[in-house]
């Protein structure tokens, strides 16, 4: 059942996927006719900049639907965010608060209201739960459409694709062979104009997990270039989840207070 309820939270945060749903959305980015040459230095340098646009404060309320092969639900989230420091989600159902959350860098703390009870991990409790490592700064790149997990001391490369400007952590071959050793291997897909980021697929090999995360719109707060929806598809050999998500009364660098408590008759989740 926890894990049940982790999935509820984090998959608006994280991940997503049916195949069928998924598979609709992700015709709908692919380009019907070929894009002009640009140099793989430009695109890597275009990354580059848009992986240090990171607002000091965000707020945003979603919109999401959820299913996987037990679940299909609505839901609607209020996240809070204090960069490198703390991220907050309150999750309602019919306007009830339901999930109370609170992600750090170390710590990722629930509050369960409908069944009063509560679970405090470390972060590897995700790894455990979706079978990747997501950190706490990757969960804030997801929730901006920033480049997740950018490295400067990575060597990227250029995907040729007439139809996408595709940048990757690893060349193609060893992307087809998913033999390459590493643990994580991520794909950035830049929009037509190579001004923002409209796609990342995520594969951990050892895992034998897929993660795709689309973006659909973009609007500029506060010079920021934020998304106005999105999708998460998860496929990993234990489950597939769908995700997707609309975002609303969106502020950026708007201070508000990150605040969780814990009432003490609440006992820890079985």
């Amino acid at each position: 059942m926890l894990q049940n309820i982790t999935k509820y939270i984090f998959s608006i945060v994280l991940l997503s996927t049916l195949v069928a749903c998924g598979s609709k959305r992700n015709a709908d980015l692919e380009n019907s006719e070929k894009l002009p040459k640009v140099k793989g230095e430009v695109l890597i340098n275009r990354l580059d900049s848009l992986s240090k646009k990171r607002p000091d404060h965000f707020y945003t309320k979603l919109s999401s639907k959820y299913s996987d092969s037990k679940y299909n639900v609505s839901f609607k989230t209020s996240i809070r965010m204090r960069a490198d420091s703390a991220l907050h989600a309150l999750i309602t159902f019919a306007r009830i608060p339901i999930y109370n959350t609170m992600v750090t860098p170390d710590t990722l703390t629930m509050v369960d209201k409908r069944n009063n009870c509560y679970m405090k991990e470390g972060m590897d409790y995700l790894k455990t739960t979706f079978g990747i490592d997501f950190k706490h700064k990757n969960i804030e790149e997801l929730i901006l459409g920033m480049p997740i997990a950018w490295n400067n001391n990575i060597e990227y490369q250029q995907i040729k694709d007439p139809y996408n400007y595709v940048v990757s952590s690893i060349s193609k071959r060893k992307i087809r062979r998913l033999d390459s050793g590493e643990e994580v291997i991520i794909r950035y897909f830049l929009s037509n104009d190579t001004k923002s980021l409209k796609r990342m697929i995520v594969d951990s090999p050892k895992d034998s997990t897929t993660i795709t995360i689309n973006y659909f719109g973009r609007e500029m707060i506060a010079g920021f270039d934020i998304p106005l929806k999105g999708d998460i598809n998860i496929e990993t050999p234990r489950e597939k989840i769908y995700v997707d998500f609309e975002y609303n009364k969106t502020s950026v660098n708007d201070p508000r207070v990150l605040y969780l408590s814990i009432p003490n008759k609440y006992e820890k989740c079985e």
